[in-house]
């Protein structure tokens, strides 16, 4: 029984989207040179689907995957087509580790014709990226993201991390922001989204967005329009906080690379500089926790922050393990 043109289609576009995925193991490549080799229905649906990409201009300089399209799309015998068809998939994951390791974690997938992009960073890692209409987003450490632009709306969705994003106009297609349960939708603006957990928050840093919430608990729950300067908070439960006014000048910081505190409990300045290190920092004490900080610290830097807190709390740290430090009083 053959399987429908349509369903394979679906899996050659799912393999593209696996093989450009940073944590994509060996066994997954096998598994897919073994699918790509045992039909020529296959092959030429992963080259179709690698064609359509390169088209839309996001594979168009590099030769490796050029190569692997064009070997896919070679005419060969039943007999020959499964050994080139296993030369060319081999060939393909190599492109396709190529790009991985030159950092390009974005890849097409066909969800009712609109495609996907998918961007992201590791810990320690920012990243600019420009999309297709202008739009200019920051990602921040440990960020996933992924962009659908069709023809009526433009929207990204938020998995996990933080960005900010400077929205271009774009009059016959809606802007909007998906996080957690939260929906931002922009009216000609610059904002932060950043979402760890179940927690969202917005902050917009010019012009004006609605924030919107699936399922709200009671009516005038379900939406808040935001001035800049304002923040607000959506967990995994209720409704929308409400807006609060922060420091830009703060809340922007992490975008040159530094974290300012002022009067801020150690909780949350830790949990803030282990997001941009394999090193973590805990404390000994929940306590310690509690106590109020203030300094402009750099983001990742985790000696300089032991120092600053040696020097001007009385801490003392202990290294328990390559990888954690515990702070302590030294009092």
């Amino acid at each position: 029984m053959k399987m429908p043109s349509d369903r394979i289609d679906d899996l050659a576009a799912a393999w593209f989207a696996r093989l450009l995925s940073p944590d994509c193991s060996e066994r997954e490549r096998e598994k897919f040179e073994q699918w790509c080799a045992a039909s020529d229905r296959h092959a030429d649906a992963f080259a179709a689907v690698a064609q359509c990409h390169e088209d839309a201009g996001a594979l168009r300089d590099d030769e490796l995957m050029r190569a692997a399209v064009r070997a896919a799309r070679n005419t060969r015998s039943p007999s020959e087509g499964r050994i080139r068809s296993r030369h060319w998939a081999g060939f393909a994951a190599a492109a396709v580790l190529v790009l991985a390791l030159a950092g390009s974690t974005f890849w097409f997938v066909r969800s009712q014709q609109v495609p996907l992009l998918h961007y992201a960073t590791a810990v320690g890692e920012q990243r600019n990226v420009s999309l297709a209409d202008g739009t200019r987003v920051q990602l921040d450490t440990d960020t996933a993201l992924t962009a659908r632009y069709g023809d009526t709306a433009r929207e990204l969705v938020l998995e996990h991390g933080r960005i900010q994003v400077d929205v271009a106009k774009d009059a016959g297609r809606a802007f909007s922001v998906r996080s957690g349960r939260g929906l931002v939708r922009d009216i000609g603006t610059e904002f932060q989204v950043e979402r760890y957990g179940d927690d969202v928050t917005v902050t917009l840093l010019a012009g004006l967005v609605s924030v919107e919430v699936a399922e709200p608990m009671r009516s005038g729950d379900s939406t808040r329009v935001l001035s800049p300067g304002q923040q607000l908070h959506l967990g995994a439960h209720g409704g929308l906080e409400p807006a609060t006014s922060v420091d830009l000048a703060f809340v922007s910081g992490w975008i040159s690379g530094t974290l300012t505190f002022k009067d801020r409990r150690l909780g949350d300045l830790l949990e803030e500089m282990n997001r941009y290190s394999a090193t973590k920092i805990r404390v000994a004490d929940p306590a310690l926790s509690r106590l109020l900080v203030s300094g402009v610290f750099r983001a990742g830097d985790q000696s300089s922050l032991l120092q600053a807190l040696q020097a001007g709390w009385s801490m003392r740290s202990t290294r328990v393990s390559p990888d954690e430090v515990v702070l302590s009083s030294a009092r």
